[in-house]
Formats: structure tokens, sequence, C-alpha cells
């Protein structure tokens, strides 16, 4: 598709949902694979006044409908009214947008044009559901001049997108866009790496972007061997720590040099490595912060940053609070520290946050899913670490009679929870009680030890 067809689609776009009456600051969810309607919508939705709220397909029922209800938002749009929309037709509201009286209607409209919010993001959390981020013009301008300009792209570049569009990491891409550089897209959710491989020769990508699983079976596929990744100038992970053996292993099989970039949806992008930075740090570090973003390590070794790239505050916070204290500083949960080049290296989190291929899972949010089951007594869900995945989420059970749970019947129970299958436990284990420390405070570290004996 020609940049002339997307402009043109954008723009039939924009008259079809002004003519659905979408009020302006209107959020507006987008539920779709990677496809190029969702990139015209991602650039429609903005230009018609409203806000776009991306929604990745492998959300469950149950999180989709707090989402939609949370934001106020009355079109889903998914494949299924993409024939009607691009006909001409506005999107139906969603049922529940049709009777509810009390979603909440979101901030007040921004005092000029590049303060106004232009996408709500989905934050992970850490406790209970996520929060829904504000995404202003001003700090969109700012990542995207970050990331576009650490990682030197051109409109010569072709961008594979190996992740969700919908979410932080795939997002990133469209940032590739806006200089001219061109997108090749999967519509399946789960590539093979072969599948990858096979298109990253065929299209001879420049860039290859997604989470470090990706990278970790593309590297230990057969095919590997025989394809030809000589275009391949830079491969961008993001979502997971990458191994630095595997960074210097793709590297020196592909040639291709490995970038990674960091933040949190929370916050906010904070830094990114470039290609033309020296190897080592490149396989070892997160890059250098943003020019228009600061960063500090605390007393305890956590990350904190401030600047352009950080949201404002909540879309669901009426009180109008976000992620900063009260000198603007985000604190991102996570333990690092800065060398004497300005190079950030993530040694490890606070959080409790599983983090599997590049996704993360909130324990808590799963332990109440479970908790719903009438044979469960009490729950933890642990990270147990994983080579391929980064973490594969086990969870302790202690289970009433007559028999133990199994893991079949813990993943039926979760399907009924409209819980997202990347959520699931893979593995369960069984505990007379769970372990406890101080004032009956959940001993998670315990847990986590249990399961590398």
């Amino acid at each position: 598709m020609s940049f002339s067809e997307l402009a043109a689609s954008v723009k039939a776009l924009v008259r079809v949902l002004r003519a659905g009456d979408l009020g302006a600051g209107e959020p507006v969810g987008v539920r779709l694979p990677n496809i190029w309607e969702y990139v015209a919508l991602e650039l429609a939705i903005p230009a018609a006044g409203g806000v776009i709220m991306p929604l990745s397909p492998a959300l469950g029922e149950a999180e989709l409908g707090w989402a939609m209800e949370r934001s106020g938002a009355r079109w889903m749009i998914t494949e299924a009214d993409l024939p009607a929309l691009l006909s001409g037709r506005p999107p139906q509201p969603q049922p529940q947008a049709a009777t509810s009286q009390t979603r909440y209607q979101g901030p007040a409209p921004a005092p000029s044009r590049h303060l106004r919010i232009v996408e709500i993001a989905l934050t992970s959390g850490t406790t209970g559901l996520p929060k829904l981020a504000s995404l202003s013009a001003k700090l969109k301008q700012a990542t995207f001049e970050g990331f576009t300009t650490r990682l030197q792209v051109t409109q010569a570049d072709r961008v594979l997108v190996m992740s969700p569009l919908t979410q932080g990491i795939g997002g990133m891409c469209l940032f590739c866009l806006r200089l001219g550089a061109a997108l090749i897209m999967l519509h399946d959710a789960r590539p093979t790496p072969e599948t990858l491989l096979r298109l990253a020769a065929t299209h001879q990508a420049t860039m290859l972007v997604g989470v470090p699983t990706n990278v970790i079976r593309m590297l230990q596929s057969p095919d590997l061997k025989s394809t030809d990744l000589s275009h391949a100038r830079l491969t961008a992970v993001a979502g997971a720590p990458l191994p630095p053996a595997i960074a210097e292993a793709w590297e020196r099989t592909t040639g291709s040099r490995v970038c990674s970039f960091y933040g949190s949806m929370d916050a906010g992008q904070l830094s990114v490595a470039s290609p033309s930075d020296p190897q080592q740090k490149r396989w070892t570090s997160v890059g250098r912060p943003h020019a228009t973003t600061e960063v500090k390590i605390e007393p305890d070794g956590e990350i904190a940053m401030r600047g352009d790239t950080v949201q404002t505050r909540y879309w669901d916070d009426p009180d109008g609070k976000g992620p900063q204290d009260a000198e603007g500083w985000a604190h991102l949960g996570d333990l690092g520290h800065l060398d004497a080049d300005g190079f950030l290296y993530v040694t490890g989190r606070k959080k409790d946050l599983i983090i599997r291929g590049g996704a993360n899972i909130n324990p808590t949010e799963v332990e109440d899913a479970i908790r719903r089951h009438p044979d469960v007594k009490d729950v933890a869900v642990v990270g147990k670490p994983d080579p391929e995945l980064g973490e594969r989420a086990v969870a302790f059970l202690v289970a009433g009679p007559p028999r133990p749970i199994t893991l079949d019947q813990l993943k039926a129970h979760l399907q009924t929870q409209g819980l997202a299958r990347y959520k699931w436990p893979e593995e369960v284990r069984h505990l007379e009680e769970l372990p406890t420390k101080g004032p009956g405070k959940l001993d998670r570290q315990s847990l986590r030890d249990r399961l590398l004996t």
C-alpha cells in the first residue's frame, strides 16, 4: 500500500467517524491484528478529534468489558466492523455503552493542541486491573523523535513488526512510518520463527522489532542458517531483558545489530540504544535516556524518570493524578544503574509482575480469577524463570477436598472467567498453606525459591 492510498483511506475514515457523531476527545477502542486498517485508524481517530484506545486481540472478555466501561468508549472496532466502516457506515455502539449512565467521561479539553490526549494505553498495573494511561500529542512527538533518531530510521527502512501494533513495543513501529519507512505486518498473532525469518528475507527487512522471545526462537530455528538477513541492519527489542549471550549470538550469526529500548506504559519510554553504540553497551544496556528526559537512580536502586515522554495523568483518575511524585519523577519499579558514559542498565524488578515473552502478567489479577473457583481456598501466582519466554506463571494452590485441582481444570475455570490465555498458569503446585512473613504478608520470594530447587 502506498502512502497516497493510505492517506485517502484515512481521510475517508475521518468522514465516517464524524458522520457517526464522534465527539471531541471521545475514546474509540480498536481491537485489530497487524493489518493496514489498524494503521489507518491510528491516524484517523485523532484526526477526527477522538482518542484511540488500542486493545490487544489477546485480551479476555472481562478485560475488554472493563476497559470499555472505564474509558467511556461506546465503540470497539473489530475485524467484523471493517467492511461496513470502509463502505462508509459508522460502527455500532457496544451494548453496555448504550445503557451505561455512569461511565467515566475522560479529562477536560486540553488548553492547547500539543497537550491534547490522542491515545489511551492500557498499563500493566501492579495491583488489580490495569490503569489507563493518557498519551498526549506532545508525548507522542517526543517519543517519536527520540526513538527514530536513536535507531537512525530513514525512508529507506523496511520494518518487520513482530509484535502486536496494539501494544507498546509494536506501536513504536508506527513512528517509523512517519519518516517514510515501510511496515511489513502479519495478520497472524502467533507467527512461527520460520515465518518471521521468511518474511524478513523475502521483503528484505532492514529493521526487526519485537520481544526477546522472537529473537530467541529465531536463533534456535534450523531455518536461520539458510535465511539471508543481510539487509537487516538492526534488531530492536523491548518488554523483557534480552540475555547478553543471546544478543551476542544473534548479532554474530546474522550481522543485525541488537538495540534494546526501555520504559513502561505507566511512565513512558525512557531510553533506546543506537546501532552506532559500542557492541558491549548494546548487548548489556538499554541505551541512553532520551534528550528530553531525565533519569535518576534512587537510593534503593529504583529507576525514576521525568520529562516530555512521561504521561501526565491517568485517563481513569477523576482527580487528574499521574504516575509522578510532587517533583515530577515517575518511578518505574525496576532496579538499575547508570555507567560513566550515561548508559542505563536494568538489573531487576521491584514489582511482582511476571513477564512472559514480553507480555506482563499481573499476579493479583490472575489470583483473583482463580479464587472464584469453588474449591480454591487460597492461591499465589509467581514467575518461574524460563530460558525462552523469560518467565512462566506458576500457581501455588491451597485447595479443598475432595481432590487436588489439575492444571486442565484450572485452565477450564479461567476460560469461564474471561482471562487472556497468556496469563494462565502453566504449572500447578499444591500446598497446605501459603508461606507468610511479617504480619501475615504473603512471602512470594520463598515460593520463587521453591521453583529453583
